[in-house]
């Protein structure tokens, strides 16, 4: 234990870290966009805010007078206490902060709130230890997990949580300092922040459970436990109605009824290499995860420090200290268990179980205690260099794949495993890619088809001027020839996607892998129906037949049979190889089409064909003055066809 002056002095150690986390995180979030979930959590918050009107008689603001009750809101359950600051902040505008800003704002207040914790928790530490210099080691311990440092802008679920654990745990340590009522509510409010947060913050309990078993002060076991469920039921709205029966079915609700509505149980996870059914993963899923995302320093520190957590239950020393290395242990072990054992629905990589990294970089501080503690100069220079050299890997890592920290897998395992798991699956590349059309591409309007259907969760962090030049829709059915496209390749094995008709012009690239990519159309051996076209017919509605070979995409021609037959008299001789047919609005799709060539519009012959891209069919190429497409169904309707080919002559 050091004296007051030795441990004033080695306060600048935490300080300083602390102080340059804190600087580069302001300048770095500019640099994130909005992930995949904000519109989700944006939208909770409304909810949320226009229940609280109704319940105390107030007038609900016009901007959200349409959103969902409560009680009917898929996303209920969410709890919104750690993020209803940025809500009212809306509230005081009335609701009517565009969603760039309100995306801006939530992520300061995301890493605003982890500073905080980590810094309660380095003050709690450096207390504990008497020497500021071991929470120095900590802190970069924490701070230098890449998996994580993205999230810590824009994850507002995972990361959050892991906040109010650090805040949890100081106000744990500051009860067993000055054990009484105050800090006993002190601990059961962060408690229930925690829980309110995401409900795995109910591992928390072990906390105050070991000290209160292993001390003279159980009675405050009595205000704790009825204090955090008061505090918990007053920040979970969703609970007033019927506060029993909330909590098993929040846990029920996010273990496996959250992922079934969204996706069914149809989504895969690409794990290993391979797609696997979100509801089917093996049970190392986590473990594996876990120990391929954490640098190998701090693996093997944590290791030693369980080793140290045993040694000491065995001897019976029950300090402060190790009740909270026992909690850790406690928590990395049976989190993970919990999940294997309730086979809990895994998605986006590991991110509900990010919390295993406080324990992680706890038992690892408490490893290297132990190795330090041997007082062998030659083992304490080698842990010392091993630290470094890892610290040093982490932070160019972190610098080299800026803003896309979330692919980050421990140097042991990235040369083989890289691109074997979901890569963005925040979709934070997919706003590079809508930045570089913004940037590089002087059209008025972008139209853009959105690959997985992605961009509109990603979009609302745009400037509106932004938003309002692009115009997407969805891969499956474009009903003019947008000019470029965007692919993200979270869920893709491959690293080189192609698309029918499109070239690569961009792409987000990190550790050798693509993360997101843009298409623009290469219009190579394009023929416009219009410029090949000497006549076209049909016997439905054969007056508006020319709509479909006029260039002009706001005409259509629509069938109204039950059989379709149309043919094209070409204006010389062409040799074509594939075409795409354009839906008109609200078209749902085409029947499968038969297509035949001819040379004199008498004799035809019927070619193989197949599907390409969106709306293109391939057949071998053909010379020919005639084609004709029959279908046993009725077309839609047509906007327009395109053609691709050449000159028979040349």
């Amino acid at each position: 234990m050091y004296n007051n002056s030795v441990m004033k002095k080695h306060l600048f150690y935490p300080f300083l870290i602390l102080l340059l986390f804190l600087i580069t995180g302001l300048f770095a979030i500019k640099d994130y966009g909005p992930s995949a979930d904000e519109h989700i959590q944006i939208d909770s918050g409304h909810v949320i805010w226009r229940y609280l009107c109704l319940k105390f008689n107030r007038e609900v603001p016009d901007p959200i007078k349409d959103a969902p009750d409560l009680h009917g809101f898929k996303n209920s359950y969410y709890g919104q206490a750690a993020t209803f600051p940025t809500v009212l902040l809306e509230a005081l505008r009335g609701f009517t902060l565009d969603s760039s800003t309100i995306i801006r704002i939530r992520h300061y207040w995301n890493f605003i709130s982890y500073f905080v914790g980590l810094t309660c928790f380095t003050i709690a530490i450096t207390h504990l230890t008497g020497d500021p210099r071991r929470s120095a080691l900590w802190l970069l311990l924490q701070i230098l997990l890449p998996r994580i440092y993205g999230d810590i802008f824009y994850n507002d679920r995972d990361i959050m949580l892991i906040s109010w654990m650090m805040i949890f745990l100081a106000s744990v340590y500051l009860f067993t300092r000055r054990p009484g009522w105050l800090t006993t509510l002190l601990s059961a409010a962060a408690f229930g922040m925690a829980v309110n947060t995401r409900i795995f913050g109910l591992v928390l309990l072990i906390f105050p459970f070991l000290y209160f078993v292993f001390s003279d002060k159980r009675k405050y076991m009595l205000l704790f436990l009825p204090a955090a469920a008061l505090v918990w039921f007053i920040l979970s709205p969703i609970a007033w109605d019927d506060p029993l029966h909330t909590l098993p079915d929040a846990f029920r609700h996010f273990s496996t009824q959250q992922r079934f509505i969204d996706t069914g149980n149809e989504a895969e996870v690409l794990f290993f290499g391979k797609h696997i059914n979100e509801t089917r993963l093996p049970w190392y899923y986590i473990p594996l995860y876990v120990t391929a995302t954490t640098p190998l320093m701090t693996l093997i520190l944590a290791l030693v420090g369980i080793f140290t957590v045993i040694k000491k239950l065995c001897k019976r020393q029950l300090d402060i200290r190790s009740l909270f290395g026992t909690g850790m242990l406690i928590i990395l072990i049976a989190a993970p268990l919990t999940g294997i054992i309730f086979h809990l629905t895994f998605y986006n990589g590991w991110r509900h179980f990010y919390f295993l990294f406080l324990p992680l970089s706890w038992l690892s501080f408490e490893g290297f205690t132990l190795v330090w503690n041997v007082r062998k100069k030659i083992i304490q220079s080698a842990v010392i260099c091993c630290l470094c050299v890892s610290f040093f890997l982490s932070i160019t890592w972190i610098i080299k794949a800026h803003p896309y920290q979330i692919i980050y897998l421990s140097p042991v395992f990235r040369e083989k495993w890289i691109g074997k798991f979901d890569r963005d699956y925040w979709l934070l590349s997919t706003t590079e890619c809508m930045k570089y059309l913004l940037e590089n591409i002087s059209n008025e309007v972008l139209n853009v088809i959105d690959k997985q259907a992605l961009m509109e969760y990603v979009i609302i962090g745009l400037k509106p001027e932004e938003r309002e030049r692009f115009h997407t829709m969805y891969h499956g059915q474009q009903p003019i020839p947008y000019e470029f496209l965007i692919a993200n390749y979270s869920g893709m094995l491959e690293n080189e996607a192609s698309f029918a008709y499109y070239v690569p012009i961009y792409a987000v690239e990190r550790d050798g892998i693509k993360l997101a990519e843009v298409f623009q159309r290469s219009h190579n051996d394009e023929l416009p129906a219009a410029d090949i076209i000497e006549s076209v017919a049909t016997s439905a509605n054969p007056d508006t037949i020319t709509a479909i070979t006029d260039s002009d995409y706001q005409t259509a021609w629509y069938g109204n049979g039950s059989e379709t037959e149309i043919t094209f008299h070409l204006n010389d001789e062409y040799m074509l190889n594939s075409l795409e047919i354009f839906p008109a609005a609200n078209a749902s799709g085409f029947p499968e089409t038969k297509i035949y060539t001819s040379q004199d519009g008498v004799d035809w012959t019927e070619l193989s064909t197949e599907a390409k891209g969106s709306n293109g069919t391939a057949f071998p190429a053909v010379k020919t003055t005639w084609l004709k497409l029959t279908s046993d169904s009725e077309y839609q309707g047509i906007r327009d066809i395109l053609f691709y080919g050449s000159k028979a002559n040349g």
